[in-house]
């Protein structure tokens, strides 16, 4: 009787103040069978059997309103603990342990990729903000619309180099990108840019990464033509064409974004023009590659048409077969300038392709000379206007890249990967 009174006294005078003290989840083991006794919502006294006592009488070891859970089976009570009172029981014979209410996670489930984080493109869909409502077409080898992390935001699409309806993925390179601006988290997969956009696959290349600028040119028509608000270009040419010059002009004027790679051309030095058409037009938003300490990509495309840079190394996202990959390009980094553009549209629901463009440009963060970089990275939560209360730091990522070794990694160009020739980015 002696311990349990003063276990009693121990907790009771603790728990008078425990109001100014910072609570610990913990769960504590006793030797005997604890119970409860609720004398209303605010008054809860966690009781044991006293030595010597038969029946129902128990002496009370704790009347601190917070105990969450009893296990009378296994004989212990979850509850909330000051430091000082765990520190006490643990003292006491009558206890068999105090441990931790331990954090459990779930295993397998979907992740937010660093290059997410990066943008601040999970910041905005943590704000209610994911796209919903955007039409986004990507031209390129086509998608997967199988696939669990992009099946149920697959709107419908063409196929153009087969000349079919069907703009299932041969090569996976569209799959890739479509999961960077879209991905909706499946039970073992990722989180895109805007995971609420219409997704439609508009296949212009074919199984080997190859296409013709008849395809592309019509691929661009067919975005203008079904009122397609975005269109994700991850490819290009040293040529210029005119036809796929009045191609964008045309697209554009009828409302369509065209968000381009600028290619994988550059340079160490980054000296010299080596952007890919149709990133070098004036009216396409033209997306160079950075790695995830906002260095230029060794590779990247330099020019003065660059609008903005996005994460391009090292990006992992969905490929065909409910499977995901991890490739760097420019290929990379436009399909999350294409997102970004998809948020700002669902920001601004009433704003023109030129509108959310200007948009983009202006919010970026400069990350150096505009020839390297264009504006700097592309930053969803000022593009889309994301209340600053809302907005976690701006220095949030910035802790995740300190002092890390890969600050000069830049990978493997995608197109390089394959064997693709230098044509496509």
């Amino acid at each position: 009787m002696k311990n349990y009174t003063f276990l009693i006294i121990t907790l009771m005078v603790c728990g008078l103040c425990i109001t100014g003290v910072s609570a610990v989840p913990v769960i504590v083991g006793f030797k005997d069978t604890p119970a409860v006794r609720f004398n209303d919502r605010t008054d809860v006294n966690v009781m044991m059997a006293s030595a010597g006592t038969t029946g129902t009488a128990y002496a009370p070891i704790s009347s601190l309103g917070t105990v969450k859970y009893v296990y009378p089976d296994i004989h212990a009570v979850a509850m909330d603990l000051s430091e000082e009172e765990i520190a006490e029981l643990k003292t006491n014979e009558n206890v068999n342990y105090v441990e931790p209410d331990y954090i459990v996670t779930a295993l397998g489930g979907p992740t937010m990729p660093y290059n997410i984080k990066q943008i601040g493109a999970d910041q905005v869909q943590a704000a209610g903000n994911d796209g919903s409502g955007v039409k986004v077409a990507v031209l390129d080898t086509g998608i997967d619309y199988t696939h669990p992390d992009l099946k149920d935001v697959y709107a419908g699409g063409i196929n153009f180099y087969d000349d079919n309806d069907n703009p299932m993925d041969d090569n996976g390179h569209g799959t890739h990108c479509s999961g960077i601006i879209a991905a909706t988290g499946s039970k073992k997969g990722i989180y895109g840019t805007a995971p609420g956009v219409s997704l439609y696959g508009v296949k212009v290349l074919n199984r080997w990464g190859y296409g013709y600028t008849s395809d592309i040119v019509e691929g661009l028509y067919w975005a203008k033509n079904n009122s397609m608000q975005v269109a994700s270009m991850s490819l290009g040419t040293w040529y210029d064409s005119q036809a796929m010059h009045d191609a964008v002009n045309n697209a554009t004027e009828n409302g369509v974004l065209i968000v381009a790679a600028a290619g994988n051309s550059g340079s160490v030095t980054g000296v010299g023009e080596t952007m890919n058409y149709p990133g070098k037009y004036d009216n396409v938003l033209a997306v160079a590659a950075v790695n995830k300490h906002n260095r230029r990509a060794t590779w990247s495309s330099t020019g003065f048409n660059l609008g903005v840079s996005a994460p391009g190394v090292k990006i992992r996202s969905t490929v065909p077969g409910g499977n995901y990959a991890t490739y760097s390009g420019t290929s990379m980094a436009t399909p999350h300038v294409a997102g970004v553009a998809a948020l700002v549209y669902s920001a601004h629901p009433d704003w023109t392709n030129m509108q959310v463009k200007q948009k983009i440009i202006s919010t970026a963060k400069p990350l150096g000379n505009h020839w390297l970089y264009g504006a700097g990275l592309v930053d969803a939560v000022a593009a889309a206007d994301l209340p600053e209360d809302s907005a976690a730091s701006s220095a949030a990522y910035s802790g995740d890249m300190a002092g890390e070794s890969d600050i000069n990694d830049d990978g493997v160009p995608f197109s390089e990967s394959v064997n693709l020739p230098e044509a496509f980015a």
